[in-house]
Parts: C-alpha cells; structure tokens; sequence
C-alpha cells in the first residue's frame, strides 16, 4: 500500500510539473508572438495564453492607439475578457470604464470606474480619470473624492486637478477643503489660485497656511505677495508679510510698524527675493550679489558688477517698502564705486511702482571710482501711494562708448518718515 500511495503522489506531482511546464511554455510562446506589438501579435499572444488577463487589455490598447476610428464595441470586449480573467486588475477595470464610456453607457462606466478604485483606492491615476469621468458625467460633487486622492498622490496632477475643479463649478470653499489634507498640496493650490488671478480665493489658502503649525514654502508666500502686488492690493501686502514674519520668525525677519521701512539695509542677511526683501534678479553682462569683504559698517554689502560687454538697462536690484499716502520722507543709502565706465552710471531710484508721475525720484549718477558717500533723497509721497519701490538702476547710454562695467557697492539704505 505504501508504494501504491507513493506512486499516486509522484504521478500527482509529475502532472502538476507538466501543467507548470506547460503554462510556462505558453506564456513564453504568448511573449514572444507579441514582441512586435501589433494587434495581430496581440491577438496571437492571447489565442496562446489564454488565461493571461494582460493579453485582452493590450490587444484593446493597440486597437486604440493604431486605429483613430477603431471600433469602441471590439475594445469593450477586450477588457472585459481582461477584467474577467483578472478581477483585481485595477488599471484595466479603469480602461473599460473609458471604453463603455465611449459606447455611451455611462451606468456601466461609472461601475467599472469603481470596481477599478475598490481594487486600487489611493491611485492617482486612476481617481484623475475617475474624477475627469465624474466632470464630463454632470457629477461634479462626487468628483470631489478622487480629485483630492490624485492631488494628496501625485503632485504632478495637483494643478490640473485644481482647474478640473473650478472649470466644473465645484465651490472655491470645497476646492479649498479638498487641497487641504496636506501642507505642500496647500502651498500648490495658493500658487495655482495667484497663478489664475483668484486672488480673493487665493486669501482663503493664504489663511488656511497660516494655521498650520509647520513652517511652508517661503517662495510660495513670497509669490502670493507678489499676485497681490500685481492686482494693485498694495493695502494688503504689509498685513501679509506681517502674518509670514508672525509665523516663522526663524527665516523672516521682518518688524512691522518700525520707523524704519527698509528691511535688512545693511544686507546683514540673505536676500530673500520675495515680499518685503531685496530681490536680486540675474542678467546678462551684470550681476547683483552680497558682499562678505566689502561694506560700510557691519560685515556686508550689495555689490553689483557691470561685465563692460554690453550697454545695459540695469534694474535688478530692489526692494519694495510700505509707506502712508501723502507722507513725508526721508531716504539715506552709502555708495562706493570702482572703474564704472561710460557717462551713464548706476543710481538709485526710489518712485511709486503704480503711478511714476506721483512719485519718481533718483540719487545723482555714479561713475569713476569713489570712496563710500552718503546718498540722499527727501520726498512726500503722493495721496494714494501706499507702496514705493527701492531700486539700483542704470539707463542706458546713449554715446557710442556705452558698454558698462566696474563694480558698484551700496550699504546701509534707510528710508524713514521725516520728524
């Protein structure tokens, strides 16, 4: 009886052995009919490994991708052979989703649509479909789910996803909540909103930030700033950059309400490029940096180098400063030059960003090389300035020897109400 009994099990496992064998040699068969990737290699793989779910759905996807009028009805059925022989195959229940769609069976679509996120909840891909099937459906509201699924998972998705939102009239409040499951999602959605000119929705993202207890992106609230400096909010801007410096007192480093409207003029700190910090912007044939060796009192300084290669309109260096309307003012900076060449050198301007003729005002024109001289400039503000602008600039010169270079330094600038 024992040897019958090892007998049985040995031809049981022989059996088992041939059937591996022989589904390995047709999954091999089916790869390598298809290697050429046309339907008809498709159609071969599947007739050899018929019970491979992978087959179907790409026999339907090169149907698709080789015919623009291929026939919706033949792809239908090719996913669902697919999603029958692979029931936990979450992008091929989303491709039949689309494929029924294209029948005009929206019922069947949407159902297919959920069996693929029952099989793969946290997609990205898939809840963009879904949500984008959800939108063309007139079900805006239940696309409020996979839009904030493809956002929290994908970043890339993040901006698309915000205008699928607005586009399909979901409310800025519930766009709001859908963007706020994670910081880095909420900073992309304040960038889409400055982006798109939302800015009063852009308020409600700029609050929500500000409650979180992390630090976020500076660079994102810097160019929140900025939207509203475009949209001529110059009212808001102090209260903004207020909030920022209440928030993160490590990296912003601003007091509002000082006499003292010029943040960090001794160029002790970093430049920030945003709010109420200089910006230095690159240029061909210039550049703008923070000066370690050379300064006026502290240890630094701006430092701008003109290349001598080109004739320049130089304005890369600024800083904006909040002011009161029709205010007196008085504006103080130190300057050194070396080697600037050409009749038109560098100066400082200091105006009214919105209306010039309200307020342009410039320090005498640098050339040649100087020792470090106090600039000065005294002016009252126009009735509705709120904002001025701090600026290094230089016109360009209208000689033929016009190509500027030599090296410009400004330190310690001030810029307080006159007593």
């Amino acid at each position: 009886m024992r040897r019958i009994g090892s007998l049985i099990v040995r031809g049981l496992l022989g059996l088992l052995l041939v059937v591996l064998l022989v589904e390995a040699a047709r999954e091999a068969v089916g790869s390598w009919c298809a290697r050429s990737g046309s339907i008809e290699a498709i159609g071969r793989a599947e007739r050899w490994d018929r019970s491979n779910p992978e087959w179907p759905a790409r026999y339907a996807r090169a149907i698709a991708a080789e015919h623009a009028d291929a026939d919706p009805p033949e792809a239908t059925r090719a996913f669902e052979r697919s999603v029958e022989l692979g029931p936990h195959r979450a992008e091929n229940w989303a491709a039949l989703g689309q494929a029924l769609e294209l029948e005009g069976d929206a019922g069947a679509a949407e159902r297919a649509y959920e069996r693929a996120i029952e099989n793969f909840p946290r997609s990205p891909d898939i809840n963009w479909e879904y949500a984008n099937f959800l939108v063309r459906k007139g079900d805006a509201a239940k696309a409020a789910g996979p839009l904030r699924a493809a956002i929290a998972g994908d970043p890339a998705l993040r901006t698309g996803a915000f205008d699928l939102a607005w586009r399909a009239g979901i409310p800025g409040e519930q766009i709001l909540e859908i963007a706020s499951g994670r910081q880095d999602a909420l900073s992309a959605y304040l960038d889409y909103l400055d982006a798109t000119g939302r800015v009063d929705a852009a308020a409600g993202a700029w609050k929500r930030l500000l409650e979180l207890p992390e630090p976020f992106d500076i660079d994102a609230a810097a160019r929140y700033f900025d939207a509203l400096l475009y949209a001529h909010r110059a009212e808001q801007l102090e209260g903004v950059w207020a909030a920022l410096a209440r928030h993160d007192p490590e990296r912003v480093h601003w007091q509002p309400g000082d006499a003292e409207r010029i943040s960090n003029g001794g160029f002790e700190e970093d430049a920030p490029n945003g709010g109420f910090g200089w910006r230095l912007t690159p240029m061909e044939g210039a550049e703008a940096s923070i000066d370690s060796e050379v300064s006026h009192e502290g240890a630094r300084s701006l430092a701008v180098h003109f290349e001598g290669t080109r004739n320049l309109d130089f304005g890369h260096a600024a800083e904006y400063a909040a002011v009161q309307p029709d205010t007196e003012y008085d504006f103080t900076a130190y300057t050194r030059c070396e080697e600037i060449t050409t009749d038109s050198g560098p100066r400082i301007a200091v105006y009214d960003p919105y209306d010039h003729a309200a307020l342009w005002m410039e320090t005498e024109n640098l050339t040649g090389t100087t020792r470090w001289e106090r600039q000065s400039l005294k002016f009252r503000t126009g009735p509705n300035t709120r904002l001025v602008i701090v600026q290094v600039v230089r016109p360009p010169s209208k000689k033929i020897d016009n190509k500027i270079g030599g090296t410009m330094w400004l330190d310690d600038v001030s810029l307080k109400a006159a007593r």
